[in-house]
């Protein structure tokens, strides 16, 4: 009970702060004139998330007495888990897309300059990152279970995005993420599945002011039905094997077992 009262406290305080960091992102903004668009992109996207990350930061030091290092084995480098990890995510995209074509869907600025481009491709996965998996996560796991831990983190995630449809990628997405941290115990991972996520979402995202987006080229293909399929295979072992990897994880930190520990490709 008291571990289930310290998890309902902890969401609200990091849901909190994220609202604040947000509104003060606003105001800031609101505030400030910035007249070149790649330059208004970098600071609406870093400020809050800066914010966020500090203030997230500082609960966990004052608040939670609990902090551990961020987990950072060089078993997070290996490229098959990489390869794995990206396989699932266009395996994602692929089965959410009849989905996601009939949600609404807002337009969006792309940007194109050079830095904001570094920004969303290489800045915002590892600021994320550290928010999400290194603190969020590591935060929630405390008092719950890694698995919901990983649903509480990919749930904020999500809900930073706003919009439904891609609110719905970026969970799906977050719990990939938060299972390439658990099953190689490094943060190297999620960083860099989620680099690989932005490069495609980028590259996506420049369709979208096309006479047809991407989806409408791969949904008019005769060979769609079967590329559907073999990505819902795909998609489907995914998440039996992350399951699975939950579900050994939530059994072994039972069991007194640090997450560090646990997390070292042993889960077994």
């Amino acid at each position: 009970m008291k571990n289930l009262i310290r998890s309902f406290r902890d969401i609200i305080f990091v849901a909190l702060i994220g609202i604040v960091a947000f509104a003060a992102s606003g105001m800031l903004l609101g505030v400030v004139s910035i007249g070149n668009p790649d330059v208004r992109f970098i600071v609406s996207y870093s400020t809050p998330i800066t914010l966020m990350l500090i203030g997230v930061s500082l609960y966990d030091w004052l608040a939670c007495s609990r902090r551990q290092p961020t987990m950072l084995r060089l078993r997070g480098l290996s490229p098959l888990v990489h390869i794995w990890g990206l396989v699932l995510l266009m395996a994602l995209a692929v089965v959410l897309m009849p989905l996601l074509s009939v949600l609404p869907q807002r337009e969006v600025e792309v940007p194109t300059g050079v830095w904001a481009v570094v920004t969303l491709i290489f800045v915002a996965p590892v600021l994320e990152e550290l928010l999400f998996r290194a603190k969020v996560f590591s935060i929630m796991r405390y008092t719950c279970s890694p698995t919901l831990a990983a649903m509480v983190s990919a749930a904020i995630f999500a809900a930073m995005h706003g919009q439904v449809g891609v609110a719905i990628e970026a969970f799906c997405a977050g719990m990939i993420f938060s299972y390439a941290y658990i099953l190689t115990g490094s943060i190297f991972a999620p960083i860099i599945l989620h680099i690989f996520n932005n490069i495609i979402a980028f590259v996506l995202l420049q369709f979208m002011y096309q006479e047809r987006s991407i989806e409408d080229y791969l949904q008019a293909l005769p060979s769609f039905n079967i590329i559907y399929v073999i990505s819902l295979v795909v998609l489907l072992l995914g998440v039996v094997h992350i399951t699975l990897t939950y579900l050994r994880a939530d059994r072994r930190v039972r069991n007194g077992e640090p997450l560090d520990i646990v997390a070292a490709g042993r889960l077994k």
